[in-house]
């Protein structure tokens, strides 16, 4: 098994059997500024800091490729849910300066099959830096 990055412990990974990566990750920074009106002049920014970076990429889980899709989501919901904080890296690279909680999850459960179980799912994920106190 190939492990391509890890967020926490859930693991990204690629094998002959199993598939259970991330695509189309968007990585998203901005500054604080604060504006002065001045008299008879142009308005002034005043730099005031950063606001905290955000990270969204997608996943595709699939029973077709080895992976069961509900316990995948169950694993995204029980760290959404408990507030868990976690490291982000890909190829042995932390990214951030800090570490990221699952700030939200979008599911689109896709295919059944005849006995309710669900066979494919894509999810959504967007994390939040989190910087602590």
């Amino acid at each position: 098994m190939a492990v391509v990055g890890t967020l926490g412990d859930i693991v990204f990974s690629v094998s002959k059997k199993t598939v259970k990566t991330f695509e189309g990750m968007k990585w998203d920074s901005s500054a604080k500024y604060a504006t002065h009106d001045r008299h008879l002049k142009d308005t002034l920014l005043e730099f005031t800091g950063r606001n905290a970076d955000s990270i969204s990429f997608k996943m595709n889980f699939s029973a077709f490729l080895g992976v069961n899709p509900i316990k995948e989501i169950n694993k995204l919901l029980e760290a959404e849910r408990k507030g868990k904080i976690m490291r982000l890296v890909i190829g042995n690279k932390p990214y951030g300066k800090y570490k990221w909680v699952i700030e939200k999850t979008s599911k689109d459960l896709e295919r059944f099959d005849n006995k309710g179980n669900l066979l494919i799912a894509k999810v959504s994920i967007s994390l939040k830096e989190y910087a602590g106190r």
